[in-house]
């Protein structure tokens, strides 16, 4: 973080030296006990309350998880609250009762033209759906700190939603083929529109690496029988975050199949047997284990970056939780 910049590398490094570049490592501070007994106290609040407390629930489960996530020393910040994310949700609950509700009962009056209607429904849920992915992701990175400097989502949802549709309809008619490439370009335009601060992040990630990296993964999967799929994500993981720059730092994650194959099966095993009740525990697990193998290598100047006001609205993150396409942090 203190090294600086020469002409012949970072300071402090001899001519014979390797030169070692500043670093961030990241860490999950958080234990399963302590998030048991948050899940715990908003299932039951939620119960009570006929669903109402679930926007408040789930504000404090995130204010807990941000807070244990450690970046160079410093934690996160969740900023958001209850109320605006339960405003949100109702905003979500009337867009679906003008989608489904009202087509339904006009199904009973006019079976044809409600069936019309239904159809359009579905047909709009369709179009609005990368539009919940990016107005969830800008509702997440505004209600973030770090350093007290807010994350944030620039550009424009339309636009995402014009490469998000046209892309998809390509991954269809490519039976799938298309599919890493399609990935790779949502990732991308996700990643080069995130700031921090008045900062921006860049990926550079290749459309041709990726589709190698897919069809390969998809080959080896189908002659392992899905085995080889738990490599081709670590692969993929690796080739994304060394493509993620900010400042003169790239990031990099130490992981690998078989280390995702191991969290998988922990996850299936100890969830399954618990019926859930061990959640807490082996998600705490999963994220210390990932998160300490994540690090950008190279200078950043933080005393450059300011502060930028952001927007994000709550109905956007209800929205990608209710469709089911949250992308999370």
């Amino acid at each position: 973080m203190e090294a600086s910049m020469t002409d012949q590398g970072y300071a402090g490094a001899g001519p014979q030296a390797p030169v070692s570049l500043p670093e961030i490592r990241m860490a999950y501070r958080g234990e399963g006990g302590d998030l048991f007994f948050i899940v715990l106290k908003n299932v039951f609040l939620t119960l009570i309350t006929l669903g109402i407390y679930s926007a408040w629930g789930k504000t404090a489960r995130r204010a807990y998880m941000w807070k244990q996530v450690d970046i160079g020393g410093e934690r996160l910040e969740y900023t958001g609250t209850g109320k605006e994310l339960f405003f949100g949700y109702l905003k979500v609950a009337l867009g679906y009762l003008v989608l489904f509700g009202i087509p339904a009962v006009v199904t009973k009056i006019a079976k044809p033209v409600g069936t019309v209607l239904q159809v359009l429904g579905f047909l709009g849920l369709m179009i609005i759906l990368p539009y919940a992915v990016y107005w969830s992701r800008r509702y997440l990175l505004s209600r973030t700190r770090w350093r007290g400097i807010r994350f944030g989502l620039a550009g424009d949802a339309g636009q995402f939603a014009k490469l998000w549709i046209g892309n998809w309809f390509l991954t269809i008619i490519t039976l799938g083929i298309y599919g890493p490439v399609f990935a790779n370009k949502i990732y991308g335009a996700i990643i080069n529109n995130t700031r921090y601060g008045d900062a921006s992040f860049s990926y550079d990630g290749r459309d041709g690496d990726a589709f190698k990296i897919g069809i390969k993964g998809f080959l080896l999967s189908v002659v392992t029988l899905g085995i080889y799929s738990f490599w081709y994500r670590a692969e993929m993981q690796r080739f994304r975050l060394s493509h993620i720059r900010f400042d003169r730092a790239v990031g990099t994650i130490d992981i690998t199949g078989g280390l995702i194959f191991k969290l998988t099966m922990v996850n299936l095993l100890l969830n399954g047997l618990t019926l859930g009740l061990a959640f807490p525990w082996t998600a705490t697990y999963t994220l210390k284990t990932v998160l300490e193998r994540v690090r950008f290598l190279g200078a950043i100047d933080f005393a450059r970056v300011g502060q930028r006001a952001v927007v994000g609205d709550a109905a956007g993150d209800g929205l990608a939780g209710a469709l089911g396409v949250e992308l999370g942090l």
